[in-house]
């Protein structure tokens, strides 16, 4: 008897194929994105690495406080070393966008010949006000006290702001006292000036709810910054010989 051999037909493979992790593109639509979110993680990141320190200052807690999930932080920046980076860039950007047309005006007249007493007065005052204005009115006092944590640290923080923002102030601020003050100050004098006119200016954003609080004012705004900048003007003025 023959048999008839029955074959069968081989199971048909599902046409779908398993999921596969969404590309990189993809996964960036599930959290939030644009500026407005990673400002808000900067800033947050900001507050708390000023009064936590490095160390103690969290990518979890961090991401907590900003309202975004881990994953996302992560995204954005990678980790605790590469926000920390992203904050000291924050910081730094603003400040040079602030001081950085005031102070090639000044780089330029002082390269360009020998401005006058009026002039160089001029040129000083036009540096130090955009940054008075910024450090009493404007940026919260989390900004000075990153600084401030990042001065105690030592840390990589510290030594960012200062080349990019600190110590290119100080020596612009050093050659303008120099021919201000002329033959009678002797090295180190103008830069020992330069750096006190900066800490009054910085003690400023530093201590701001002191300074409000003695002053019995709000806020820095208005007719208030504007009687700040010429009081501290008149001091620093006279105290360079001025009329």
């Amino acid at each position: 008897m023959n048999s008839t051999r029955i074959r069968r037909t081989p199971s048909v493979r599902a046409t779908a194929e398993s999921p596969r992790p969404p590309p990189r593109r993809a996964r960036a639509r599930r959290y939030a994105c644009g500026d407005d979110t990673r400002r808000r993680i900067l800033e947050t990141a900001i507050e708390l690495f000023a009064h936590l320190g490095y160390s103690g200052a969290s990518t979890r807690a961090i991401a907590q406080r900003a309202r975004v999930s881990l994953p996302a932080l992560q995204y954005y920046f990678g980790g605790k070393p590469g926000l920390h980076r992203a904050c000291i860039e924050y910081i730094t950007e603003d400040v040079r966008a602030r001081l950085g047309p005031p102070a090639e005006r000044a780089q330029l007249a002082l390269g360009a010949g020998r401005p006058t007493r009026r002039q160089l007065l001029q040129l000083l005052r036009g540096v130090i006000e955009p940054l008075l204005e910024g450090l009493a009115s404007e940026r919260p006092e989390s900004w000075a006290l990153f600084f401030a944590r990042a001065q105690s640290e030592q840390n990589e923080a510290f030594e960012a702001i200062y080349e990019r923002i600190g110590g290119r102030l100080v020596t612009l601020l050093t050659e303008i006292i120099g021919r201000l003050l002329g033959e009678v100050a002797a090295p180190p004098e103008p830069r020992v000036r330069a750096v006190a006119i900066v800490a009054q200016i910085m003690l400023v954003g530093r201590a701001r709810p002191v300074v409000l609080h003695s002053l019995g004012w709000p806020d820095f705004a208005g007719e208030r910054l504007a009687t700040l900048q010429s009081i501290l003007w008149r001091s620093i003025e006279a105290s360079l010989g001025g009329p």
